[in-house]
């Protein structure tokens, strides 16, 4: 049985190229890692931040997958940006459509 609470838990990891990955969990974007000229990776989230430099692949991924919950991607719908579509006629300019 699988732990799903553990950080880590679900992740997925694909080397996109040698020396880039980039992780995800059900089908989420995590952030990736990329591989520098000295062998450390550079790891960033999943709005292109930087978490962090690491000595290790395995290091950079743990960084990414444990980074805290406010500077992650949403995961569910609702909390994803909507964007309205605003009236343009002349009657209610600039009135939001709902």
């Amino acid at each position: 049985m699988t732990d799903t609470n553990r950080p880590g838990a679900g992740v997925v990891w694909a080397r996109v190229e040698e020396g880039f990955h980039v992780g995800s969990r059900n089908g989420v974007f995590l952030g990736y890692l990329d591989r520098e000229a000295d062998g450390s990776y550079l790891a960033y989230n999943g709005r292109s931040r930087l978490v962090g430099r690491f000595p290790t692949l395995v290091a950079g991924m743990a960084a990414v997958t444990s980074e805290p919950a406010e500077t992650r991607m949403p995961v569910r719908r609702e909390e994803e940006i909507v964007l309205q579509q605003v009236r343009t006629d002349r009657e209610l300019p600039g009135s939001v459509v709902r």
